[in-house]
């Protein structure tokens, strides 16, 4: 059996980790060292982290009630799933897509 090959995900500043521009329930806006200030070592010029396992659980539960035909459990789920950040909706609709199931 092969072994997975760990990656290390490289962080400017410990301030990263509660950086609203990288990571989506973070609590600070670090303009400072943000990449449009020329921080060319900002992550969130490329990436941002998102918490999918919530997102993985509307979409199970969305593909539950459709199966059962609940027409109105599935328009609350999706009324919920509307009032969510870009990112989640994103991440849901990807769990969806592949039917409810992560990659």
């Amino acid at each position: 059996m092969a072994t997975k090959r760990l990656e290390y995900f490289a962080l400017y500043s410990e301030k990263c980790l509660t950086c609203k521009h990288l990571v989506e329930i973070g609590k600070v806006d670090n303009r400072d060292c943000h990449y449009s200030k020329g921080n060319t070592e900002c992550p969130a010029s490329e990436v941002r982290l998102v918490i999918v396992g919530e997102a993985l659980s509307y979409a199970q539960q969305v593909i539950e009630a459709r199966d059962k035909r609940h027409a109105k459990k599935e328009a609350r789920l999706m009324k919920y799933v509307g009032a969510q950040s870009q990112a989640f909706k994103s991440q849901f609709y990807d769990f969806l897509d592949r039917g409810g199931k992560s990659k």
